[in-house]
């Protein structure tokens, strides 16, 4: 690989195949100053060095990052009569913002309620070859610092912002590995536990790699808006940590979401009783401390698997532990490593994986745990949308499986979205709807 000016994880080459734009949005009401907001987007995106280079691909195993001429810190405002239905539209059209070869690594949209306009949206585009989910809401904190700052007058704060935007740099692979396994670490033990771990997709959800070229060229004739549902997930919570209190929303979520593609094998693809669910865990590998000196993708995904007849309490209890053994003994480091070494072996894409969907958690906890989060404005909801529109097939074998995204917001909310299906819409609609049921019958 060419030595690149700005520092390389080998997962950003797969991303810029997949190429996804994924979208949060963050709900508010009460007063938006757009002017300064804009000056705050712009100030912050162009002090962070990724923004300032783009990738130059030539294989999953070669490329590198060369200096662009500065890129786009656009912001845009839509008035809207639905500002739900608005949000999906930006999101079925956020390709296009890469449209004429556009070098924008986030965009900001301001979506407001046009007969209520002190209600609006705050929508943060990203393409994921530069940021993940956790990435990009360290950036947009840092937005919103700016901008509560310049709101109130206070220069000293926005310096302090623009200085840690600066300090912000993407750490190579190989040295941030070094640091996630420093201690406390058995990578042997890691390869045999992996080996032996049961994974099963029953429903074949995951399209096999020789029916990909085929759904891909398939899916490039349209574009689709993001299946997106809201649910009231508290009841469910309640009733699962009534046993085990120690369950957080996001194993307990994951539990739903298990249980219905569970319900949904058995409905509909002759499924038995008794067969076990597997599917992706996204971990974030990075505490928010490093989070807040290191941008990219730092991620891993791990393989989770639970038998889908237990009761819902059982299994998110399974999901919970699966969780921490995988914090803990960082397990999660090992797989980000595996996948960098395959990537410099060129061997991704090159084996089915026995896994039926892969799932996400985008939860911004100071956006749920600050009382004035945005200065002047009351926090609403947190929801998402993902649109893809993958470059070869190497693209679309990273997003050959539904993949699901949950965002939670204050009073126990869910924000449930799906990326784009490769091959059928209507699996998604279905998956959705077993899931609502699980989580309705709470």
């Amino acid at each position: 690989m060419t030595k690149s000016p700005v520092g390389t994880i080998n997962l950003e080459s797969l991303m810029s195949r997949a190429n996804i734009l994924f979208t949060s949005g963050y709900r508010f009401r009460g007063d938006l100053h757009v002017g300064n907001l804009e000056k705050s987007f712009a100030a912050v995106s162009g002090n962070i060095e990724k923004f300032q280079h783009k990738m130059r691909f030539r294989a999953q195993n070669d490329f590198d990052w060369i200096h662009a001429g500065g890129h786009d810190t656009r912001l845009r405002v839509i008035d809207a009569d639905d500002l739900d239905h608005e949000f999906k539209e930006l999101c079925r059209h956020s390709l296009s913002l890469l449209d004429g070869g556009n070098h924008c690594p986030m965009v900001l949209t301001v979506i407001r309620d046009r007969g209520r306009p002190h209600d609006f949206i705050v929508a943060q585009t990203s393409e994921h070859t530069y940021v993940d989910a956790r990435s990009a809401e360290t950036v947009f904190n840092l937005i919103i610092d700016h901008y509560n700052a310049l709101c109130r007058g206070d220069e000293a704060r926005q310096a302090e912002v623009l200085d840690a935007a600066r300090r912000i740099r993407t750490l190579p692979a190989a040295e941030m590995v070094e640091i996630l396994t420093a201690d406390g670490y058995d990578r042997d033990a890691h390869m045999e536990g992996l080996a032996a771990y049961p994974v099963a997709d029953v429903g074949e959800y995951a399209i096999p790699l020789d029916m990909v070229p085929a759904c891909l060229e398939e899916y490039k004739k349209r574009r689709f808006a993001p299946v997106m549902r809201f649910f009231k997930l508290g009841k469910l919570v309640d009733r699962c940590r009534a046993k085990y209190p120690e369950l957080t929303q996001n194993a307990v979520a994951c539990a739903a979401l298990s249980k219905g593609f569970y319900n949904l094998n058995l409905k509909t693809r002759g499924a038995p009783d008794q067969h076990v669910i597997s599917f992706k865990m996204l971990s974030d590998l990075l505490k928010p401390e490093l989070r807040e000196q290191y941008s990219g993708n730092y991620i891993a995904f791990v393989p989770t698997s639970v038998d889908g007849h237990l009761p819902i309490e059982e299994m998110a209890k399974a999901i919970h532990d699966r969780i921490r053994h995988f914090k803990d003994s960082k397990l999660d480091a090992t797989i980000f490593n595996l996948v960098e070494e395959a990537v410099d072996a060129a061997q991704v894409g090159t084996a089915n994986d026995p896994l039926s969907f892969v799932v996400t958690n985008w939860n911004n906890y100071r956006y749920l745990n600050q009382a004035e989060y945005l200065h002047g404005c009351q926090s609403v909801r947190h929801q998402s949308g993902v649109n893809i529109e993958p470059k070869d097939v190497l693209g679309a074998v990273l997003v050959n499986r539904p993949i699901l995204v949950i965002n939670m917001s204050a009073k126990d909310e869910l924000c449930l979205s799906f990326f784009p299906s490769l091959r059928a819409e209507a699996e998604n609609l279905a998956a959705a709807d077993e899931i609502a049921a699980v989580i309705e019958q709470a």
